[in-house]
């Protein structure tokens, strides 16, 4: 009876994957790569390397609908498969002639924003991502509460958070990833969604995902409900890059802010660009072979 009982759990496991994946490839979820990708000619171009660019989106929930409270990230397996380097960006930053990232975003879309990732940090984007918040806050249900840092203590839409270690829930992760405590354009809303994005990421490493196939299929379904994506990200790429996530070591995943440096106009704004220094190095990690050594001496430095 234990070994029927096995079967059908593993059975029902697999038709809820099914499902899950079918939903996932659904072309109604597909963007269309006119939409996604600025013109060629001025991209980086295409090596053995697997970037994804991740977006997380409030739209579903009572949080900011606007570029400005999202989250963005770039996930870069280099061409060895041997690491992971995860880059989350504050949509403050400015670009150029006083206009912020997510200023240009909102104007331009998906283009824009893959064609600003691809010349400041200079690696090709495969792939593109928009990840619903409710989506995802059922992933970390299903996981457990996220164990996240917050250097101070403050209250958003009602939910206190101490200085600290934090757990958060899929009702209290939108809020310490959209709330802007401190008055510094977005550098601490942007080290909030760092924590968030570290914690998920050792979550689903250390979620026994696969020695569980049920929670496997629930987690991957969770995702599936609340994506948009490009059309050649299917299950099975996915797949590819989530196995070679899955081999690596904990120290072998860093998940750092792209390097920026703020200032206090004389009207009390302020202002954040990208660091002119730290960011070439950044640059020329992605694109090189010690690529490693620097993201975790960033990780070190407490980016």
């Amino acid at each position: 009876m234990a070994k029927l009982k096995k079967m059908v759990s593993a059975l029902g496991s697999l038709k809820d994957l099914g499902s899950a994946r079918a939903e996932f490839d659904d072309p109604a979820r597909t963007l269309p790569a006119d939409e996604i990708f600025p013109p060629d000619d001025i991209r980086p171009a295409a090596t053995d390397a697997r970037t994804l660019l991740l977006r997380i989106t409030h739209a579903s929930v009572d949080h900011p609908t606007s570029s400005q409270g999202d989250t963005f990230a770039l996930v870069h397996v280099p061409a060895a498969h041997d690491f992971a380097a995860i880059v989350t960006l504050n949509p403050s930053t400015q670009i150029e002639s006083g206009q912020t990232f997510a200023t240009l975003a909102d104007e331009g879309g998906w283009p824009v924003i893959v064609a600003i990732v691809e010349e400041f940090l200079g690696v090709r984007v495969d792939h593109v991502a928009e990840l619903e918040s409710a989506a995802l806050g059922g992933v970390i249900d299903e996981l457990g509460a996220l164990p996240v840092y917050s250097r101070a203590a403050f209250s958003a839409s009602g939910v206190d958070f101490v200085e600290g270690t934090n757990r958060l829930t899929g009702a209290t992760a939108p809020v310490f990833t959209t709330a802007d405590p401190v008055d510094d354009a977005g550098q601490t809303r942007t080290r909030n969604q760092r924590a968030a994005l570290r914690a998920l990421v050792q979550g689903l490493k250390a979620g026994g995902l696969g020695k569980d196939p049920n929670k496997a299929a629930t987690v991957f379904g969770h995702f599936a409900s609340g994506i948009h994506h490009d059309a050649a990200l299917t299950t099975i790429e996915l797949g590819k890059i989530a196995n070679n996530l899955r081999h690596l070591q904990k120290d072998d995943i860093a998940v750092v802010t792209a390097p920026t440096n703020s200032r206090r106009e004389d009207d009390g704004t302020v202002i954040v660009d990208f660091d002119p220094e730290a960011l070439p190095a950044l640059k020329n990690a992605l694109a090189g072979n010690d690529l490693p050594d620097f993201f975790r001496y960033l990780v070190s430095l407490g980016y």
